[in-house]
């Protein structure tokens, strides 16, 4: 118990900082994990030798440098997530197209929005409630220590957003009573070994893939959305939102799961200093 309210005494001293401390503290954060101890190397450069076979080795390091940077501030705004005001929020990240959801709803249709572990998807899941003013639903991992998954579970919440456990999730989207929900997946986690249903081609690794959102869209009857999460500059954000299906029942098998990864693969290979590279995201590919 000590040690939870310590933790959460530390995280509470670092949101204070203003911003401008909070990205002195990122440097010093990643020159630590660049320089020093060298964080995770093998595992980012070997994917990244995966992902981009064209590119060599300076290419590769400069990526993995600028990935330490845009990590690093990952790490301090996620901080900042304890105390930052809706005001700050509303001005740190824009929906370019807001009109795409107004529309969708417009015809009472919910709305299943697949994204990817890119740039800063902790405010994103966060301020989906501000940018779409409609009720909006993501599902969690709950903690081993009870304390701290209810601590991140009322960050994660404190604007709207609503959380439901990842064991209880097709139970809870099935019979979900909200008219023309909105539901927010992360769709880039690798499945465990025993639970791989299906293989697709993503940066040039045969890589299984995760079929809740195609399944679970069809059940629920929702309109795709895939967003584009782009840094601005520091601490800013915009968010675009391109509309992959909105009805998913004239889709054939593995269409919707074929284009949201797609859709991903095109925003990684634009800026690929901005995804989660430390992961072992093809530990179970297929050569």
């Amino acid at each position: 118990m000590i040690g939870y309210y310590l933790a959460v005494a530390f995280g509470w001293l670092i949101s204070i900082l203003p911003f401008r401390i909070l990205y002195i503290i990122s440097d010093f954060i990643s020159f630590v994990m660049q320089q020093i101890l060298k964080y995770r190397k093998e595992v980012i450069m070997g994917n990244l030798r995966k992902a981009f076979p064209e590119k060599n080795e300076n290419e590769l390091n400069r990526i993995r440098f600028a990935f330490y940077r845009n990590f690093a501030d990952l790490i301090v705004e996620s901080f900042k997530s304890l105390t930052i005001s809706e005001k700050t929020l509303r001005k740190r990240f824009k929906l370019t197209n807001p009109e795409l959801f107004e529309k969708l709803y417009a015809k009472d249709k919910g709305v299943l929005i697949v994204m990817g572990h890119y740039t800063n998807f902790e405010w994103t899941a966060m301020s989906m409630p501000l940018l779409v003013p409609h009720p909006s639903f993501a599902v969690y991992q709950p903690l081993n220590n009870k304390r701290f998954s209810r601590k991140v579970v009322s960050i994660r919440e404190q604007f709207g957003l609503e959380l439901y456990s990842m064991n209880d999730t097709y139970p809870f989207m099935l019979n979900n009573p909200v008219k023309a929900p909105l539901y927010i997946f992360m769709a880039d986690q690798s499945p465990h070994k025993g639970k791989i249903k299906y293989y697709t081609e993503f940066l040039n690794q045969n890589t299984p893939v995760h079929l809740g959102v195609e399944n679970l869209a069809k059940k629920c009857d929702l309109a795709v959305v895939f967003i584009d999460i782009q840094r601005v500059k520091r601490g800013y954000y915009e968010v675009t939102a391109h509309l992959l299906f909105e009805d998913v029942q004239n889709t054939e098998p593995y269409e919707v799961t074929n284009t949201h990864v797609k859709a991903l693969e095109k925003v990684i290979k634009k800026k690929p200093e901005d995804w989660l590279w430390s992961h072992r995201r093809w530990k179970h590919a297929r050569n």
